[in-house]
């Protein structure tokens, strides 16, 4: 039992291991699941660290339990990865990220970590004069070669994005559906405008992308323990009392019109035309700060508002707000 107690949570660990690496590799094109994603570069180092990782994980854990004599957690450690695989898969799936999953990717990693993680097993971890490497041979030094050519030339292949476009389509009209079916009554209530409707299912879904309902479950429980103030529910509302996801709606989707309001008494400067994007940007700014928060939520808006209203015939032009 504690075996298989400690082999889950290595599997574990190894899940935020992971996020943790993607999240410090997007400079080397690294790629998260994201609604923001238009290109997917680097394939062969999103493969690689994907799959390769998992593998040089457990032959690192098991090179640490072998030097503290702790041989009986390397037995059929290959099964870590096996319990990483099922953590991200139900991790996926309870933050509604399903639908932006390429599965047949998906499926793809996961059977080559399986089958490699067996074999690196069987052949090398399960042994222990196997489990380091031998570069005392010209063979290893040339494969070592041949392997990184390979990997340069697959890194810039471009693969179509057309897979992409549409589970990120799929995965909008999803969301917006679901939340409009829970609170859309009262976000056409409270706004009266259908480009404020689109800022405020564009910061709904961005907020529940990012605090899934698990982790604003965790978020109530810590403010029960700590009652400071904090940021709850599907909207993120800051706030010093416990809110139901529809009272965070409520409060969130009138911090919108209020920061709507302001911008209209803003003064016009001399020559100013009307620009949508940035009268987004103002009021999605004044909801929450940050250069990459703002543009996003703005471009996110801006697909819902082309989307779900087409023939709307509200702006937000400064005029007097009824």
């Amino acid at each position: 039992m504690d075996i298989l107690l400690i082999q889950i949570l290595l599997g574990i660990g190894l899940f935020f291991l992971i996020n943790w690496i993607g999240k410090h590799s997007y400079s080397i094109g690294y790629m998260e699941i994201s609604i923001f994603i238009k290109t997917e570069e680097a394939p062969a180092l999103n493969f690689l660290i994907r799959v390769l990782t998992p593998i040089v994980y457990i032959i690192i854990v098991s090179t640490i339990l072998y030097y503290f004599g702790l041989d009986k957690y390397v037995l059929n450690i290959f099964l870590v990865n096996i319990y990483y695989i099922v953590f991200r898969l139900f991790f996926n799936l309870l933050t509604n990220r399903g639908l932006l999953l390429n599965w047949y990717r998906q499926f793809l990693y996961w059977g080559a970590i399986v089958v490699i993680s067996y074999f690196t097993y069987e052949k090398i971890i399960k042994v222990k004069t196997n489990i380091l490497p031998d570069f005392t041979t010209v063979a290893n030094e040339l494969w070592i070669i041949i392997l990184i050519f390979v990997f340069q030339v697959a890194n810039n292949i471009r693969l179509s994005q057309d897979g992409i476009i549409k589970r990120k389509q799929n995965y909008l009209k999803n969301r917006h559906n679901y939340f409009k079916k829970l609170y859309g009554k009262q976000i056409k209530e409270i706004t009266q405008n259908e480009v404020l409707e689109a800022i405020t299912y564009a910061i709904i879904i961005y907020e529940d992308f990012n605090r899934p309902k698990l982790a604003r479950i965790i978020e109530n429980l810590k403010f029960r323990i700590t009652k400071k103030p904090h940021t709850l529910g599907v909207m993120q509302v800051t706030t010093t009392k416990l809110l139901t996801d529809k009272e965070s709606v409520v409060l969130g989707t009138t911090k919108i019109v209020d920061a709507y309001k302001l911008y209209l008494q803003k003064p016009y400067e001399e020559n100013e035309d009307y620009y949508e994007w940035t009268a987004m940007s103002h009021i999605i700014g004044d909801y929450n700060t940050g250069t990459s928060y703002v543009y996003e939520v703005t471009e996110l808006a801006q697909i819902i508002k082309e989307e779900f209203y087409k023939e709307t015939n509200d702006t937000l032009e400064r005029m007097k707000y009824s």
